[in-house]
């Protein structure tokens, strides 16, 4: 079977959400643009403090579309424009089928065991106490270490697509559209959208799309975490049923401790906070 029959096909041509957007937000900007690799981004151009109703509106129509919304600066053709500079463009089909027929748990997995390895034998040295850098890996390690369970989410707070942190102080925000599954497909067809690749936080473990929508997928099915927020190296996932408990805010912990690293520097403080808020907000440096 060839790699392109695994492309996803929305329900709605891009002509006809194009008409939609244009329907429903009739002074709004709204344009499309297509990638090298044959992608189809499409986007409306809302003011930043409407952009997350507009993303909740549009999630909920995913079923309906087959377009999956995420919130960004720039528009379509910012996407689709100067995004070959690794020569990807001829990989995204690919990346499409093996994305599919990966399994994401293992692969998931995987990432989190190297960033355990990779600190204990890179980053720890001799006088160090690795059962203590271990923990930060090991969620039967790092459970008892975090405060007992909460009956309800955490609220969480929105720092880029409606915020107003750093340089993304702006009036205005991009709602892109792209044919997806759901959103952890979005970094094998559009593999700038934001680019934890690019930077080295962790020597030479880089991290490729493939592995992005590994655990953006695992994060969905256990957690029910959205793709919301994504442009450079920043990222926002809205989290429909974090973990409460120890056990499971442990597990999340450690695997945004090896995920991104920059932003978890403190697994026990993001056990008992970020995991197991609505919304997690990720940067690379």
């Amino acid at each position: 079977m060839s790699s392109s029959s695994f492309r996803p096909r929305p329900l709605l041509s891009s002509d006809e959400l194009l008409h939609r957007l244009r329907t429903g937000f009739p002074a709004a900007e709204v344009e499309g643009a297509m990638t090298a690799a044959g992608v189809e981004v499409l986007g409306l151009r809302v003011p930043r403090e409407q952009a997350g109703v507009v993303w909740e509106e549009w999630r909920a129509r995913h079923d309906e579309t087959g377009w999956w919304p995420y919130v960004t600066l720039g528009s379509p053709t910012d996407m689709a424009d100067g995004r070959g500079e690794l020569g990807w463009d001829a990989d995204v089909l690919e990346w499409v089928g093996e994305a599919v027929a990966q399994d994401h748990d293992a692969r998931a997995a995987s990432v989190l065991v190297s960033a355990c390895r990779w600190a204990v034998e890179e980053v720890a040295n001799v006088d160090d106490d690795l059962d203590l850098w271990r923990s930060d890996y090991d969620p039967d390690r790092l459970a008892p270490l975090l405060a007992p369970a909460v009956e309800r989410p955490l609220p969480g707070v929105s720092q880029w697509a409606t915020g107003t942190r750093d340089f993304f102080e702006k009036d205005w925000r991009w709602v892109h559209f792209v044919a997806a599954r759901g959103g952890y497909e979005v970094p094998v067809l559009l593999p700038f959208v934001y680019t934890t690749w690019n930077w080295s936080g962790y020597g030479d473990r880089g991290l490729t799309p493939l592995d992005a929508s590994a655990i953006l997928r695992r994060w969905h099915e256990q957690w029910g975490a959205e793709l919301f927020f994504a442009t450079g190296p920043y990222l926002e996932l809205v989290v429909d049923r974090p973990p409460l408990d120890p056990r499971g805010a442990a597990q999340a912990a450690a695997e945004l401790h090896a995920y991104c690293h920059d932003t978890v520097q403190d697994p026990v403080k993001t056990g008992d906070t970020m995991a197991r808020a609505t919304m997690w907000s990720l940067w690379w440096d």
